[in-house]
């Protein structure tokens, strides 16, 4: 899943980093493809990502929150789905913040055309 890329470190040692989780683009899960790639892309861009995956996290979740995630995602594997998860939470969302400012942008005698 995934562009993998391939990086020696000092050490010798290969290590496989995906840059990307590789989401199911059908139905409901297209969205969630397009916003996972754009925070992946805005953290890249951003230089927030170190570049391997080398950090080994561990934790406790409920199953049922998994499967679903996994469901709405189209992910299949565990580490892919807490990297597009992480990544979408640190990358933000400013939509709300632009719809609030985005009041009185149009002109009081504004009509659309139907």
């Amino acid at each position: 899943m995934g562009t993998r890329i391939k990086n020696t470190q000092a050490s010798g040692r290969r290590h496989t980093r995906r840059r990307t989780p590789a989401l199911d683009s059908s139905g409901e899960t297209a969205l969630m493809s397009a916003r996972v790639k754009f925070a992946f892309a805005e953290l890249e861009r951003a230089g927030r990502l170190a570049g391997a995956r080398s950090r080994k996290v561990s934790a406790r979740i409920d199953p049922g929150l998994i499967e679903a995630a996994k469901r709405r995602t189209g992910l299949s594997s565990d580490s892919d789905l807490i990297s597009a998860a992480l990544a979408v939470i640190a990358a933000g969302d400013d939509f709300g913040s632009w719809l609030v400012q985005q009041a009185g942008r149009l002109p009081e005698d504004f009509e659309l055309a139907l």
